[in-house]
């Protein structure tokens, strides 16, 4: 694979980078989540995107929004060079609560006809090329944020792009996970509720999600977790609260997830490193 950077900007609350990888076929693009939002604008490829139990078929200035702990990867569906605007944020340290109002559960939306989101786009490689500093920062999230009113215009004009279940198991399984992630007594719990065997969902997870269903679980907890205690919870609190019954095991995950120790976590201010969160991999 190669990969070539047209533009890029990184400051402690925003990540943008414009780059255009070749030869997709090979490559992988694990299952994956943030601990902070992500944005990609679709420019060419042949790429489908997944996100929990739902799979969108991507054409060209397609905008995507993976929020945090949300689980998802790109599914390369040919050969093609694939090229990309990609923004990361945190949104509780963006100047302004524009964000707040874009629907949650809004994931794609297709900006073909939408000329000024196309413009904005452009626009970060002109500034990211031309300016330096705060002044390279404040226009960044000021073109951000117009980005996020255009979503609000788009939304309430025409509705979210369709998208197709990968499997209906899967997606009545990840419900039921996010429905009662944090009591949620195990494995069986959920096979009960959709009358399957384990064996036949970790399959099915497996097969979909590329990881298992104990993973999946784990995973999310362990996300709870890390923003419970970077807002100042006690980790000794957060393991109870967030389904592990032996500290032991939450601290030995935690450190093997995250690369620290959930102790060390309480010490530092909440700060997402957001390169981190582009290459980070999820086993």
């Amino acid at each position: 694979m190669g990969t070539t950077t047209h533009s890029e900007f990184y400051s402690d609350n925003v990540f943008y980078n414009h780059i255009t990888r070749t030869n997709n076929k090979s490559w992988d693009y694990n299952f994956h989540f943030h601990d902070v939002t992500e944005m990609i604008f679709f420019k060419s490829g042949n790429i489908s995107y997944v996100v929990g139990s739902k799979k969108y078929k991507l054409k060209k200035n397609t905008l995507v929004i993976s929020r945090p702990t949300d689980w998802h990867y790109i599914s390369i569906d040919g050969p093609q060079e694939y090229e990309r605007y990609n923004i990361l944020y945190d949104e509780k340290k963006l100047p302004f609560n524009i964000y707040k109002k874009i629907p949650a559960d809004m994931n794609v939306l297709d900006f073909s006809e939408n000329s000024n989101v196309i413009n904005l786009f452009g626009k970060m490689d002109f500034y990211a090329e031309t300016l330096t500093g705060e002044n390279l920062d404040r226009m960044m999230k000021n073109l951000i944020e117009e980005i996020f009113y255009n979503i609000i215009i788009e939304v309430s004009s025409k509705g979210q792009k369709m998208y197709e279940n990968t499997n209906p198991i899967v997606s009545r399984a990840i419900s039921y996970i996010d429905e009662n992630l944090l009591t949620l007594s195990g494995i069986e719990e959920i096979c009960n509720e959709l009358y399957i065997t384990k064996s036949h969902l970790h399959h099915l997870f497996q097969k979909y999600l590329k990881i298992t269903p104990k993973k999946y679980i784990t995973a999310k907890r362990l996300a709870v977790a890390q923003r419970e205690i970077y807002a100042g919870k006690k980790a000794t609190d957060v393991c109870l609260k967030c389904g592990f019954s032996d500290y032991s095991a939450f601290f030995r995950a935690y450190k093997n997830h995250f690369g620290r120790c959930p102790t060390d976590s309480e010490n530092v201010k909440y700060m997402p490193d957001l390169k981190e969160n582009i290459f980070r991999k999820y086993d």
